[in-house]
């Protein structure tokens, strides 16, 4: 499937960005893009691995949003933990009055389990893991590391000792959506209740790797699958940048990115998630009529409209 989309006639949403409260904000720094691992998906290229936030920057960022009433902040990258300043500015936000402090990771500094109560002791209270896989041969294939399946679980594990169950970020992409509903299962079985699925993008590093990205019609009933398996478990599954459209019968399962207000402040500028180039935030001629437009749904990625058009949506008139 291969037919390209009309994108003079495509649109974008464009969200108002101007929040003068920021009671029910999420505040989500990219401090760098430095990393432990070289994931085959990971967009992040040689030259933005260089890039970070100075300290004083993202202190001063913070002061401002906590300043307008912000409770809730972020961390991510690159990979957050291997960052020295990182317990210590947590620390900072909660002296500060951040009630929820999140980390996006891919989990394995939390193998050590005296950084992972560190991390706790902190105030960090809210740990998202990128889990690759559910067997150690797709995780070491994926991540270019033989011993991260391993790492990642022992972090699991000190987490729940202290307390804590991370939430799973899961990458839809071709070497995985057949296996989505084993890897829920398998990380189910190590106490996680809650699943993001993200669909990977062709965008920087990854832009020319068109094999990672297939056609959500073509991935569809691995997907459904892990949607059911959840069902099944009792743990939430939800996709976040498919439209709703394209699982009919399962639109429960497909979030919307504006339920959670996001602003995101990266080394180079600072957006809403909405507004990401790797977020749903263009419609193609077939969403026009769609009476969810501007509404429910945020439409394509755009990147994903460029590689295979809107011939999938099918519009709710």
């Amino acid at each position: 499937m291969e037919t390209q989309p009309n994108l003079d006639n495509a649109t974008r949403y464009t969200p108002d960005t101007e929040w003068a409260d920021y009671t029910d904000v999420l505040v989500d720094v990219q401090i760098g893009y430095a990393c432990n691992v070289q994931c085959d998906y990971c967009s992040i290229t040689d030259e933005m691995r260089q890039e970070n936030m100075s300290l004083a920057a993202v202190m001063n960022t913070l002061a401002d949003a906590r300043a307008k009433g912000a409770t809730q902040v972020a961390f991510g990258g690159g990979e957050p933990t291997i960052r020295r300043g990182l317990l210590p500015l947590i620390r900072w936000c909660r002296d500060r009055g951040y009630l929820s402090i999140k980390v996006a990771s891919n989990g394995m500094m939390y193998s050590y389990s005296d950084y992972a109560k560190q991390a706790v002791e902190a105030g960090l209270n809210e740990f998202h893991i990128s889990f690759m896989a559910h067997t150690p041969e797709l995780y070491s294939h994926i991540m270019g590391k033989v011993e991260a399946f391993d790492l990642v679980t022992e972090g699991v594990r000190n987490l729940a000792k202290h307390g804590h169950k991370p939430v799973g970020d899961l990458i839809i992409k071709s070497d995985t959506w057949m296996h989505l509903a084993d890897i829920v299962d398998h990380w189910a079985g190590e106490g996680v209740e809650r699943f993001n699925l993200w669909l990977v993008s062709l965008s920087d590093r990854n832009k020319d790797n068109l094999d990672s990205l297939l056609p959500v019609s073509e991935m569809r009933e691995g997907i459904v699958a892990a949607f059911e398996q959840g069902k099944k478990l009792g743990v939430e599954v939800l996709s976040r940048h498919i439209p709703r459209c394209m699982f009919p019968g399962y639109e429960d399962h497909v979030a919307d990115l504006r339920d959670d207000k996001v602003l995101v402040i990266t080394p180079r500028s600072t957006f809403t998630l909405w507004e990401s180039k790797i977020s749903p935030n263009a419609y193609g001629e077939r969403c026009l009529g769609c009476r969810y437009k501007d509404n429910e749904c945020l439409g394509l990625r755009q990147d994903y409209l460029e590689r295979y058009g809107d011939g999938e949506v099918v519009p709710n008139l």
